[in-house]
């Protein structure tokens, strides 16, 4: 019966642990026509959807949770998103960030040392070449 216990001890730390190091965290906001969008996400992975619905969808997937500063906000010009890693333990940190966003949304995107990805596009999508390290990217995708 100890060595029972004993089980059930080490299995619930261990639960415990991976609670600590991993966490979702879901964002969901109404959106107007004509509203902005506004990202900033410095480390992870991001992929941004259009959809039909009329609401904006955040969602995180963080690895190491306590190494990420994440704020969300909304008013009547846009929505607000920012996702920094912290100063020295942040490099142990990760996360998948996934945007659902309607196609009347126009999308900002401040992006540092990401990996992005697109789903659900239309149209043209040009980058043009960069000299000073900073992309700027334009469209002619009227869901972009």
């Amino acid at each position: 019966m100890q060595r029972l216990n004993s089980l059930t001890q080490v299995m619930s730390a261990a639960s415990t642990v991976a609670d600590i190091a991993r966490k979702s965290v879901q964002y969901r906001f109404m959106a107007a026509d004509s509203m902005t969008l506004y990202v900033h996400i410095a480390g992870g992975a991001l992929h941004l959807h259009r959809t039909e619905s009329n609401v904006i969808e955040i969602s995180a997937a963080l690895q190491a949770p306590f190494a990420w500063r994440i704020a969300a906000e909304q008013d009547d010009a846009g929505v607000y998103f920012v996702a920094l890693r912290r100063a020295v333990i942040g490099g142990i940190a990760s996360a998948a960030f996934t945007l659902s966003v309607p196609q009347s949304v126009h999308v900002i995107l401040r992006l540092e040392q990401a990996d992005f990805t697109l789903g659900n596009i239309s149209g043209m999508l040009e980058i043009p070449p960069s000299n000073d390290g900073e992309m700027r990217i334009t469209s002619s995708a009227a869901g972009l």
